[in-house]
């Protein structure tokens, strides 16, 4: 009986620290669960690699309602990166007629659900940014970029619709006081031939 009794108390002892050496284990995998889903390659990724490759494309812009566009050319060179997670588009053309060159970064934030994209370029110091989601072949985002008029930020939409597989057009539209929408911007970008 006494044998009983200390087997008993030396459990009693003992099961709370075996508890506690397993509960980190258990508490380490669910994290590295969490990470593990967070960072996978999803269709969402991979859905970024049709803009792989050379790109020439037509840029329309208007810089006021009614006024008639500028017209002038440039080429995207879209390349995958970090695992297939990140796509880098590197733009080349020319805007009011001065050279002009800019980075795009695009990704798929599993986090948010939302893609996520990330434009610099020559002509600016702030970074543009916008989330949005895809239906089909069609991505819409929104965000708020950096009016250097007002200094406030003023809302934006932009829409991706993919033609085919070989063309692309891109349209933002700026979100006026009143709620109409003005299109600033307009490319339609064809793959280059190889």
């Amino acid at each position: 009986m006494k044998k009983t009794i200390i087997l008993m108390a030396v459990l009693l002892l003992v099961m709370p620290a075996l508890a506690q050496e397993k509960q980190p284990d258990a508490e380490q995998q669910k994290a590295m669960e969490a990470y593990m889903k967070a960072s996978a390659v999803t269709a969402n990724h991979e859905f970024l690699n049709k803009y792989a490759g050379g790109w020439d494309c037509l840029v329309k812009g208007w810089t006021a309602p009614g006024q008639p566009p500028t017209v002038s050319h440039g080429s995207f060179q879209g390349e995958m990166r970090l695992d297939g997670r990140f796509l880098f588009m590197d733009f080349t053309g020319e805007m009011f007629g001065q050279p002009f060159t800019g980075l795009q970064i695009i990704g798929f934030d599993n986090m948010q659900q939302k893609y996520v994209s990330l434009w610099i370029d020559n002509a600016s110091t702030f970074f543009f940014m916008t989330t949005g989601t895809r239906q089909d072949s069609v991505i819409s985002e929104t965000g708020f970029w950096p009016d250097p008029l007002t200094g406030d930020q003023v809302p934006v939409k932009a829409r991706t619709t993919w033609v085919n597989a070989d063309e692309y057009l891109y349209e933002q539209y700026m979100v006026m006081p009143d709620k109409s929408e003005f299109k600033g911007m307009e490319m339609s970008c064809q793959r280059q031939k190889q």
